[in-house]
């Protein structure tokens, strides 16, 4: 079981940056865990998207062999164990005294719901688990798939070239609403040093007639002009949306998954003792 630790401090004078939509617009209630599109920069360099699925909780066991074969309660009390040593060693960090938001978190699931008032405005933001890449992968035991020194020598250069290893990143829907009207929906990526905007939508209050409607959506984020697109990353941080805040997110959020991991082993284990 491999856990990435997420230490990283946020940078104060690192900037938002812009990035292309969703290839197509999903329902306007889509959740934020929902993976993103590959980001484009207008005009700014590209932001680095997440191209696969969590790597934070890797199965040790499955690199395991073992003579007649793997005994499942001693398998499945291996992943708790080590996970549990994982979390015994990671520091949660404080909540940060600047941070604006309510904390709302659910044992069992897979997403954090942060809430605020701001002036006439309610925000709410939905943070998903956070897609690590560029975990550490366990030893084979065996020595088995070590492979050629020169062809791992390759991989490791490649990996170094690729400005994309190692990152990681939170996906967030934030709603922003008032009292009655339509509602602004964004969906972001946050990584360490920036955040993007993928998707923004205008959800108008339903009537539930019955009826089906196509409302027209307006254009794409990235077909904004880029004065109206920085003025929405500037709405975002003045209702909280900044580094700070996202970065300390991301750490809250790796250490959640740690603990919804061993809180499904356990069930698991649990089940199959019956």
């Amino acid at each position: 079981m491999a856990f990435v630790s997420a230490t990283a401090a946020a940078s104060p004078s690192a900037t938002l940056f812009l990035s292309v939509p969703y290839a197509a617009r999903g329902a306007a209630g889509a959740c934020a865990c929902v993976q993103p599109r590959r980001p484009l920069s207008v005009p700014l360099r590209a932001a680095k998207g997440p191209s696969s699925a969590p790597m934070g909780l890797e199965s040790k066991v499955k690199s395991k062999k073992k003579k007649g074969g793997v005994n499942l309660s001693g398998a499945l009390d291996v992943e708790i164990r080590e996970a549990q040593e994982y979390l015994d060693s990671d520091q949660q960090e404080p909540v940060p005294d600047n941070f604006p938001f309510e904390i709302n978190d659910e044992k069992g699931m897979s997403v954090v719901i942060l809430k605020r008032d701001f002036k006439d405005e309610k925000v709410e933001v939905i943070v998903s688990m956070p897609n690590l890449e560029g975990g550490p992968e366990f030893d084979d035991e065996d020595g088995e798939g070590e492979g050629d020194g020169e062809g791992a020598g390759k991989d490791e250069e490649a990996e170094e070239d690729d400005g994309s290893a190692g990152d990681s990143s939170i996906s967030l829907k934030v709603v922003v609403s008032k009292d009655s009207g339509p509602k602004l929906e964004f969906t972001c990526t946050a990584f360490r040093e920036e955040i993007t905007i993928d998707d923004m939508l205008i959800v108008e209050k339903s009537d539930d007639d019955g009826e089906e409607k196509f409302p027209y959506e307006g254009p794409e984020f990235t077909e904004l002009p880029v004065n109206v697109q920085k003025g929405l990353f500037k709405y975002l941080e003045q209702r909280g949306i900044t580094l700070s805040a996202t970065n300390y997110m991301h750490d809250y959020m790796v250490t959640k998954q740690a603990q919804e991991y061993i809180r499904w082993m356990t069930k698991l284990k649990d089940f199959v003792q019956q």
